[in-house]
């Protein structure tokens, strides 16, 4: 008989970024005997006053512009079992080179297809606890940051603490 133990895989009090309302329920990030990249966490409820307003004229950068060479889905889940449909939060994704702004506050799949440009993922508002899942096709994981989208106040008002987490990764392999 054959052991699949390794198939179940638990997170054990990861911090996604220290201080914040995230909670890894799992992360697969290019390990080895799975093809792809995942991640699942919890996003709790904060107050608005959580989120600093960005100076007047500037975009909130959230995750910074970038692309893979895989296709990505992001899933968004409520958790209201009343009502599934709503996601408890309000999400704002910009998507493809125009970075089109799209504001997301119902339960949905994003798909982004290999090589799209996507980023500026800002929580704007979250009143209710729900749950991202990310799955990105293709090992190991690729990640190619479009600095060029951003103004230089932009990138100077990424927190010190985060810029460790946007560097490239295989795009040019």
């Amino acid at each position: 008989m054959s052991d699949y133990s390794d198939c179940i895989i638990y997170s054990e009090n990861q911090e996604f970024m220290p201080g914040n309302t995230v909670k890894w329920i799992s992360n697969i990030d290019n390990r080895p005997g799975f093809e792809g990249n995942y991640s699942m966490h919890w996003h709790m409820p904060f107050d608005e006053t959580q989120v600093p307003a960005p100076p007047a004229g500037q975009r909130v950068v959230g995750h910074p512009p970038h692309m893979h060479k895989e296709n990505e889905l992001m899933f968004l889940f409520g958790s209201n079992p009343e009502d599934p449909y709503d996601l408890g939060v309000e999400v704002e994704i910009c998507l493809g080179p125009e970075m089109q702004k799209f504001t997301i506050t119902r339960s949905c799949c994003i798909r982004i297809p290999g090589g799209t440009p996507h980023g500026f993922f800002n929580i704007n508002r979250c009143w209710k606890p729900w749950i991202f899942v990310q799955v990105q096709e293709g090992n190991p994981k690729t990640e190619k940051f479009l600095w060029e989208y951003l103004t230089q106040e932009e990138i100077d008002s990424i927190p010190e603490r985060l810029r460790p987490l946007w560097v490239d990764v295989g795009f040019d392999e």
